[in-house]
């Protein structure tokens, strides 16, 4: 009999799906915990993604990063257990706002920001590694004001080319688009997109097709967030600025640079916010959910992430995704349009339904 017992569904994945579970010990012991269940244990290419994902995970240690604790076989599929994140995810938190048509506290929307840094740096220099899914889904919030980047489901090592897209669209940095390439910069400018969102409401590259949204990443025509929030301060939309730098050599060097630019507008009055700061506003937002945790509600929908294809090149793609593109010319300065625009194939994994 298995340690482990599923709860509930609370998601999926482009590799599998994503349920709450127990730990079940001895003399009654319980723990709370994920479950990350591999979709298709007998894809090769899946199975070895995934155990390069538990890998990763496994040398993580740190205080705004979700935890691994096992890797295991759980009623005949593979499974990656997890820390069980208490509280809710940054989605859940702008949806709140737009609920109650209000603009998220800036301070809080920094604070945020750089404990995600916090965390970037850590993985960058624990293992030169680079997220790639910087998005709201991935981001929680524990009910103790705690900051937690999750899911490195689609990590490499910075630097590592692809030959098809990864990450989510609407928060990828233009060289993931048009280079297929990604470094620790590159979660900076998902971060930045991020931080747009958390100041705004609004994201800052949208469309109704993939297509579209990933061709105005690589126009880079940004509005400015203070067309929609008017009062985000000038020290606030510098580190936007800096992190959403079309060209990746003009951003911030590293997340420790960023985090300490985030930190610096926070603390250089004197006071600022703090965990308790964000827990407070967390269960004034969330009023129902009471220390005891709220009722089951419906699993979240997950926005896709586009995965990488089987390395083997006589692999048959799942999908493709045609998508014309301005070129870019002149190292990041604003894009010309091709005369006869050029068009990429993108071979995607399926993600989400």
């Amino acid at each position: 009999m298995s340690k482990y017992t599923v709860l509930q569904e609370l998601g999926a994945g482009g590799m599998g799906r994503v349920y709450k579970g127990l730990l079940i010990g001895q003399a009654g012991f319980q723990r709370p915990i994920v479950m990350k269940l591999l979709r298709d244990s007998h894809d090769p290419a899946h199975v070895r993604l995934f155990v390069d994902e538990a890998r990763r995970y496994a040398v993580l240690d740190h205080e705004n990063i979700g935890r691994i604790f096992d890797f295991e076989e759980v009623s005949g599929q593979t499974c990656i257990i997890l820390e069980y994140i208490d509280g809710w995810s940054l989605v859940e938190y702008l949806d709140r706002h737009r609920d109650r048509a209000r603009q998220p506290d800036v301070e809080l929307a920094v604070f945020i920001a750089s404990r995600v840094c916090r965390a970037l740096q850590y993985v960058f220099e624990k293992a030169a590694i680079v997220h790639r899914d910087v998005s709201p889904s991935n981001i929680m919030m524990t009910r103790e004001g705690t900051v937690k980047l999750i899911d490195f489901g689609i990590a490499t090592r910075s630097g590592t080319r692809d030959r098809t897209l990864t990450g989510k669209p609407a928060y990828m940095a233009p060289e993931m688009v048009l280079e297929m390439r990604a470094d620790s910069r590159s979660d900076l400018f998902s971060l930045g997109a991020v931080l747009f969102e958390m100041l705004t409401l609004r994201r800052l590259f949208d469309g109704r097709t993939t297509a579209q949204i990933l061709e105005q990443v690589v126009a880079g025509h940004q509005p400015s967030a203070r067309t929609f929030n008017p009062d985000i301060p000038d020290g606030v939309m510098s580190i936007l600025r800096a992190a959403l730098q079309r060209d990746s050599s003009r951003r911030f060097a590293s997340a420790g640079a960023m985090g300490e630019a985030c930190e610096h507008y926070l603390y250089d009055k004197g006071y600022g916010p703090t965990n308790l700061t964000l827990k407070q506003h967390l269960h004034a937002l969330f009023p129902s959910a009471g220390a005891a945790g709220a009722a089951a509600e419906e699993p979240p929908l997950i926005e896709p992430t586009l995965l990488p294809a089987e390395p083997d090149p006589e692999r048959t793609p799942v999908s493709t995704i045609d998508v014309t593109f301005p070129r870019v010319v002149g190292g990041g300065r604003r894009p010309q349009t091709e005369p006869k625009a050029r068009r990429i194939k993108s071979r995607l994994r399926r993600g989400a339904p």
